[in-house]
């Protein structure tokens, strides 16, 4: 089974409503012993379930929203970004190591340089069944809602409208990054 290298997402209020930034980058080592990014600064919605239902079921952010925040990515730009070095690599090189904050013990992963960075395309298929890998591996969201939440990304036709932008390594922690809820 696949493992988040990061810990829960630290995030920053924007000033749109119901949007947040990540602050630290996001890594997850997936089921085929590839490594993933999703960059920091990375403006996100966490769960996008409609005002509605948010409201009726406890809102965006009760689960952790690591898997969201990943979904989301790769979706928005129809791709991933691979990073070409193994876990043990990244701690050597000073990229993932723990860092005390507040008292406690967290992980965090610094800016990779793209040298270490690939970005490759991926499919509606592909980003919907690793979701459903991230959720699985956090460990805190039971299988009926991960099945839920599985189900109801195949209805995601933000899909369709994006995938046209580019990412470019050289700027990838410089800006704030849009969500798929900003198309």
């Amino acid at each position: 089974m696949g493992k988040f290298l990061t810990d829960k997402a630290e995030l920053r209020q924007s000033e749109q409503e119901n949007k947040w930034y990540t602050k630290h980058n996001q890594l997850f080592f997936d089921d085929d012993k590839r490594i993933f990014l999703v960059p920091r600064n990375y403006l996100t919605d966490g769960y996008t379930i409609p005002n509605w239902l948010a409201w009726l079921g406890g809102g965006r952010m009760q689960w952790d929203i690591r898997p969201a925040i990943g979904h989301d990515y790769e979706c928005q730009y129809h791709s991933e970004i691979v990073v070409n070095l193994s876990e043990q690599q990244l701690r050597e090189k000073g990229y993932l190591k723990e860092k005390n904050k507040y008292g406690t013990t967290i992980t965090i992963c610094e800016n990779i340089p793209p040298q270490y960075l690939e970005i490759c395309p991926t499919t509606f298929k592909k980003a919907n069944d690793k979701f459903e890998r991230m959720m699985d591996s956090v460990g805190s969201i039971n299988s009926k809602r991960i099945k839920l939440l599985r189900f109801g990304v195949n209805f995601n036709l933000g899909w369709l409208k994006t995938g046209k932008k580019q990412i470019d390594l050289n700027n990838l922690y410089k800006q704030p990054q849009k969500t798929l809820s900003n198309f």
